[in-house]
C-alpha cells in the first residue's frame, strides 16, 4: 500500500469511543491503524 491519500472523516463521539476502546483492547499503536483494520475487516465480509 504505497500510494496513500489523506481522508478526513467526522464521526459521532460514541463511535469514536468504540474505536478507541478497540484500539486499547487490541494493542494497536494508532487510531489510524485501528480504523484501517476495522475497515478492512468490514470490507472482507
Amino acid at each position: 500500500m504505497s500510494d496513500k491519500e489523506r481522508v478526513e472523516i467526522r464521526m459521532p463521539k460514541p463511535i469514536l469511543e468504540k474505536v478507541d476502546e478497540y484500539q486499547k483492547e487490541n494493542s494497536i499503536s494508532t487510531r489510524t491503524a485501528t480504523i484501517l483494520e476495522l475497515l478492512r475487516r468490514g470490507l472482507e465480509k
